[in-house]
């Protein structure tokens, strides 16, 4: 950024007016002998002292990113730092062959996520104080030797304290999303029938057509739990074709053939009642909302990745 100087001008207003009287006086005088005229000093100019500018305050040096989120910026290493542990766990997981440029995008595009979700809390008036994060830290040394444990991973105890004070608001924002859904709501219990070709769903649909009791055919392709699928709430399938056509359905009816990117589906609506959310369930709602607030930040906020 530039600097604006300020400069001082001094305007100086010389007098003249002393000057043209003595003139006057000199050339005006009568007197028989040539008077002495006693050369009288000229007035000298003011002496003009310059005002030191005050020094510049120094740039303060910014510090290297590697993105900047929203104006803040994800220090560059704090994130060289985050890959280094990412390779870390990824060797401890069995996963050597992951390469540098893979992890690096992981783990910047995971730190991004997590400065959104920080952000959010602290918009939220979510705080975290340096007595919150010591507690934290007491909580750890309490589990594990955090001596050993910070040496392992790369930690300094500066790092450890940003990287808890970071997480402890992430988890706030995550809190606050995941609590906005509801514990019961509407529900539907499906049984499917799964055929991976066209012709077995025409077969399957022909003997439906005919008589045949949903059940049985289920149980013909899918022998081990005859396509039972449970109770489940908007957003828990995988198949959206698939959701979209059993919550439109009647109880006790079934679907046309739906075909999906993984075979064709033909889904029978047992029962639909406002039910609790089961653990499974809930814990698919959960990512999901996370994600959906996730997709809506990233398209709402400035982004500006750094590194290659």
């Amino acid at each position: 950024m530039g600097h604006m100087q300020k400069s001082k001008f001094i305007n100086i207003n010389i007098t003249v007016f002393l000057i043209l009287i003595l003139v006057f006086l000199t050339s005006c005088a009568v007197t028989e002998t040539t008077p002495i005229v006693e050369e009288s000093p000229l007035p000298t100019e003011p002496q003009i002292t310059a005002t030191p500018e005050e020094p510049a305050e120094p740039t303060p040096t910014l510090e290297p990113a590697a993105a900047v989120v929203n104006g803040e910026p994800i220090p560059l290493a704090f994130f060289t730092r985050e890959v280094e542990r990412f390779l870390i766990a990824q060797v401890a997981l069995g996963n050597e062959e992951v390469e540098q440029t893979t992890a690096q995008e992981i783990v910047l595009l995971d730190l991004i996520d997590q400065f959104l979700l920080a952000q959010g809390a602290r918009e939220s008036g979510a705080q975290v104080s340096d007595e919150d994060v010591q507690t934290r830290i007491a909580d750890l040394a309490a589990e594990v030797d955090l001596d050993a444990w910070m040496a392992e991973w790369g930690y300094t105890n500066d790092e450890l304290r940003e990287a808890l004070k970071l997480q402890m608001l992430v988890a706030f924002q995550r809190d606050a999303i995941t609590a906005a859904i509801p514990e019961v709501v509407e529900q539907v219990e499906l049984r499917q029938i799964f055929a991976f070709t066209e012709a077995g769903a025409n077969r399957a649909l022909r003997d439906l057509n005919s008589g045949a009791l949903f059940e049985d055919v289920a149980f013909e392709f899918s022998p081990e739990t005859g396509g039972y699928l449970g109770w489940v709430p908007r957003g828990y399938l995988l198949i959206p074709d698939v959701e979209e056509a059993a919550f439109d359905q009647a109880v006790g009816t079934y679907t046309d053939i739906i075909e999906s990117e993984i075979g064709f589906h033909i889904v029978l609506v047992i029962d639909r009642d406002e039910r609790a959310l089961s653990t499974d369930a809930r814990l698919v709602l959960e990512r999901q909302a996370l994600q959906t607030w996730l997709e809506n930040q990233r398209e709402e906020s400035t982004i500006e990745i750094l590194v290659e």
